[in-house]
């Protein structure tokens, strides 16, 4: 960042000065955070199995045309209330 100060610019040493998260992070910390990916990973694949496992059992919940059709009312619906 540059400032203007009485014909003169002055360069804020600010950004350069703070450390980065690289800089920053320890082994426990870089850890831990794999880890949360990790399982917030398998999460979504578990969802998306149950998910699966439901429509294998139930049939999928509208066909393609269903779901374009309540889709373009939907964005419809949300345009309207943007706009009023």
């Amino acid at each position: 960042m540059l400032f203007l100060v009485v014909g003169y610019t002055v360069p804020t040493m600010m950004n350069d000065m703070m450390p980065t998260l690289e800089e920053t992070i320890t082994p426990d910390t870089q850890a831990q955070l794999e880890h949360e990916e990790h399982e917030r990973g398998q999460q979504l694949l578990l969802e998306q199995e149950s998910w699966a496992d439901l429509v294998a059992v139930h049939g999928s919940l509208m066909t393609d045309a269903e779901w374009k059709q309540y889709k373009s009312e939907y964005e419809g619906y949300l345009d309207m209330q943007w706009k009023d």
